[in-house]
């Protein structure tokens, strides 16, 4: 189960190093919601919005961008996992997701996130 877990995250991954909305919105629940700072700034919107006005708007990230999942733990139909992203839009990022599994499918339902 852990391994679908880290492919629910790594679809997102995807998503944002293609910047393809679509496949990013699809990682995400339709009632996702994210919570976080980009440097001291408090920022927070749904998946779709992250989706549709940041990944819509970037370009496909270069060799410089980096992604290590880690830290999933996994609690009957509920889990958590972290993602530590660097160099995403120019930034480095620590992503604590919540996700859920619904119909028989892992979504990402929460983003709690820093710039580091």
């Amino acid at each position: 189960m852990t391994e679908e877990v880290r492919a629910a995250v790594q679809k997102y991954v995807d998503g944002c190093v293609a910047a393809d909305p679509k496949a990013v919105r699809d990682a995400f629940d339709e009632n996702a919601t994210m919570w976080g700072y980009l440097g001291d700034d408090y920022v927070t919107m749904s998946g779709e919005e992250f989706a549709a006005n940041v990944v819509g708007s970037a370009e496909p990230a270069t060799g410089a961008y980096t992604a290590n999942i880690h830290g999933i733990e996994i609690t009957g139909n509920v889990a958590s996992a972290i993602l530590e992203e660097e160099q995403f839009l120019g930034a480095n990022f620590r992503n604590h997701f919540g996700l859920l599994r619904r119909d028989g499918a892992w979504r990402i339902v929460s983003k709690v996130f820093t710039t580091v």
